[in-house]
């Protein structure tokens, strides 16, 4: 029986951090507590807080720990080395986490930190976490002792518990930053080397944004191009500050329709909750921010329907009213002023002296180097035009001995092709536009729809999004009117997708899809000279029906009707992403399969159809079981768990969770 605990522990600890794994490791906590055996129960508590900080769950991660630290203190016998090691690094998580709730006041934190300092003294552990925790409490909760406390923690002893060194870099540029003394984060800021599972993405947003109110546009760019070729890598946090932080570079750096574009797409969903109390505050505090230093800008239009903030100077009015609030309990708890302090400065917030190397941007490519964030960095110098109109692209950015007149479509691909391959996305992307009119004037209506396509990608590529968005929209009526295939048309309108949702204007997308989809139905393969090309032509038209309809589904959801019950889209996204589901699996595309079903669920469970949710929720847990992918079927059971529990089927919920640990 112990083996097969220790399978479960290792099979669990592989889960990506949310609803499954936590629900698999209480579940698993409570056996243990009732059945035995006993001396697993260390691994399986300490797992439980773990699961529980990394998913968010903060209070949870009180209440799991105080039952690991009574465990502890009544039956020390049963904690191995490895398991006292956890426990007290664990410790730090906790320490971290208390001034991220008002309700946690300041008594009882003090009391936390005291005993915690006593219990590491006893065990013989070494100072540093708790110095490192002292400092994090006086730090969030504005004490006037706070640089004292910096200074003791990062002056003491190191020990075998103490963040990483790039951690500790890390939250001292955080802290400078967010203090404005700008130079010392840039000074300690550029230091960083190493990597982890916070770093350097959150260092190198904190770098940037100082870099910038230093003055230095040049160091804040890479560093920003470095914080976002990290993200997707970084994890065990929802990194709500930083994306602050972003939001107020680009606002106050000339990139503000890319700052609001990520409200949309991505982080817009701080606005309302976060993983912590403290975390909203700082995320708001930031597009604050960057919202007061545009507010010459008050009409343009955010592109949120949540909150209910149209333009910017509206939504400036709910972020300010959010902030102010929540401040207002920090320094309640704090017996300071701290947070009224910084909600002043966001309000008196000025645009930069000098702006972000961006371009016609306004972000970042996705290939940016992740190497030191001095680096040079060629993409910082390459500035193209106004990308405004697909049919007339910009070449004077470059001297005429650099920029031959190509004598036609080919040659102007041909450099569009070099330039690509050099990764010079923003020269590619218009070098594919001067290729498609030429193209075009040579009467090759398919390959100028694709040189828009491929120019339409280079864009994306380059991080223009709205160059990126006009190009796709050049492309598709001209491969429309060429007659060209259906799966190639499905090709482009697959890659248009993304960017439509991202610069949340999906309609004429949607169209095209529509149409597309209508004429595939019509285009039955006609019978083959032997049965096996016969069937692959019925496998390539079934893929791009359901690629098709996989793409409908997700356009229309972007839209945000499609999650409404009420909404005529509704209808149609759902049957469209479970019709693309049951097509991928015919098709032998099972991971597919699942990922549709799984669009399915989550639009049913916006709109209240917890049934019909529940049935496509567990045909994604099924796909993704067979396809053996386990976080995708890991985050679908979350879901599902989730569903059953809010509907009361709790037998339903506990047969799933059985399932995660086999």
């Amino acid at each position: 029986m112990a083996k097969d605990i220790d399978h479960e522990l290792r099979t669990l600890r592989r889960l990506p951090y949310g609803v499954a794994r936590t629900s698999a490791t209480e579940a698993l906590v409570r056996r243990l507590e009732t059945d035995g055996p006993e001396r697993q129960l260390p691994q399986a508590l300490l797992d439980l807080v773990e699961a529980y900080t990394f998913a968010n769950l903060g209070k949870q991660g009180f209440v799991a720990f105080a039952r690991t630290l009574r465990l502890w203190d009544s039956r020390p016998e049963l904690f191995d080395e490895a398991d006292e090691r956890n426990l007290f690094w664990e410790f730090k998580w906790i320490a971290g986490d208390l001034p991220d709730y008002p309700e946690i006041t300041a008594e009882q934190a003090d009391a936390f930190l005291a005993d915690m300092a006593h219990r590491f003294a006893v065990a013989g552990k070494g100072g540093s976490s708790v110095r490192m925790s002292r400092f994090r409490w006086a730090w969030h909760t504005g004490s006037a002792d706070m640089e004292r406390a910096r200074i003791d923690w990062i002056t003491g002893d190191r020990d075998e518990l103490e963040d990483c060194a790039t951690c500790t870099v890390g939250q001292q540029t955080d802290y400078f930053t967010e203090l404005g003394r700008y130079e010392e984060a840039v000074a300690i800021g550029r230091t960083s080397t190493g990597t982890c599972n916070l770093e350097p993405t959150r260092t190198m947003h904190a770098l940037a944004l100082a870099a910038l109110r230093a003055g230095d546009a040049e160091l804040a760019t890479r560093s920003y191009r470095r914080a976002v070729a990290t993200y997707s890598s970084a994890e065990g946090s929802d990194f709500a500050p930083a994306h602050g932080q972003a939001f107020e570079l680009l606002a106050i750096g000339g990139a503000l329709d890319r700052a609001l574009q990520q409200l949309r797409t991505d982080t817009g969903r701080l606005l309302l909750d976060a993983s912590t109390p403290l975390f909203r505050l700082r995320f708001l505090l930031g597009v604050l921010s960057g919202l007061s230093a545009n507010l010459d800008r008050s009409e343009l239009p955010t592109g949120l329907s949540t909150p209910a903030a149209p333009t910017l100077g509206e939504l400036h009015t709910w972020v300010r009213a959010e902030t102010e609030a929540l401040a207002a309990q920090f320094d309640r708890r704090n017996g300071t002023g701290y947070y009224a302090d910084q909600v002043a400065r966001a309000l008196a917030s000025r645009r930069a002296e000098h702006e972000l190397l961006l371009g016609r941007l306004g972000d970042p490519s996705p290939e940016a180097s992740d190497g030191d964030s001095d680096a040079p960095s060629d993409a910082t110098t390459e500035v193209d035009g106004d990308a405004g109109d697909p049919t007339r692209p910009d070449t004077d950015d470059l001297p005429a001995d650099a920029r031959p007149e190509p004598a036609n479509a080919d040659e102007a691909y041909a450099r569009a092709e070099t330039q690509a391959g050099m990764r010079a996305y923003l020269t590619a992307s218009d070098d594919y536009a001067l290729a498609a009119a030429l193209a075009q004037a040579e009467g090759r209506l398919e390959f100028a729809g694709i040189c828009w396509a491929e120019a339409a990608k280079a864009a994306e590529l380059a991080g223009d999004a709205s160059a990126a968005h006009e190009r796709y929209a050049a492309a598709i009526p001209r491969l429309e009117a060429a007659g060209s295939e259906d799966g190639l048309i499905a090709q482009v309108l697959v890659g248009w997708a993304p960017v439509a949702a991202q610069v949340a204007d999906c309609a004429e997308l949607v169209a095209r899809l529509r149409a597309a989809l209508a004429r595939t139905e019509e285009h039955v393969p006609e019978p083959a000279l032997t049965e096996e090309l016969t069937e692959s032509r019925r496998i390539e038209h079934l893929l791009t029906l359901a690629t098709l309809r996989d793409t409908l589904a997700r356009s229309l959801g972007a839209t945000g009707s499609a999650t409404r019950a009420d909404a005529p889209e509704h209808a149609e996204a759902v049957s469209a992403a479970q019709r693309a589901g049951e097509e991928f699996a015919q098709a032998g595309r099972i991971s597919d399969a699942a990922h549709a079903f799984w669009l399915a669920g989550r639009l049913q469970r916006s709109a209240g159809d917890t049934t019909g949710a529940v049935w496509s929720l567990e045909s994604a847990f099924e796909g993704f079981a067979v396809a053996r992918l386990t976080n995708e079927r890991a985050h679908a059971a979350g879901e599902l768990i989730e569903v059953l529990r809010e509907t009361g089927q709790s037998d339903r919920a506990d047969a799933v969770i059985a399932e995660l640990g086999a």
